[in-house]
């Protein structure tokens, strides 16, 4: 598994790009049942595993930009809030 992400309903999706539809109503109610030193919520879309990350840009702005092992994922922006918090969880 690589990562959960929210399009009107939640999915997990597998390292190798295939999505699979979850009974879960929220991430939020998802990053209660997971182990935060594993998965990180990186922004309101999406909840990431360390594995599945390519490349970590950090912008101007104090934003980070994540690129992603998995095809199925866009780039995924982590806002300069949660920069700080990002960057401890890397360190774990």
């Amino acid at each position: 598994m690589a990562a959960f992400t929210k399009d009107e309903i939640i999915f997990l999706l597998h390292k190798d790009g295939r999505k699979f539809i979850t009974d879960y109503r929220s991430l939020d109610e998802i990053e209660e049942l997971i182990d935060p030193a594993v998965f990180f919520r990186a922004n309101r879309q999406f909840i990431i595993q360390l594995p599945f990350i390519e490349s970590i840009r950090s912008e101007e702005s104090g934003k980070i930009l994540l690129k992603m092992k998995t095809p199925a994922l866009p780039e995924i922006v982590i806002s300069k809030e949660k920069a700080a918090a990002f960057r401890r969880w890397l360190e774990q």
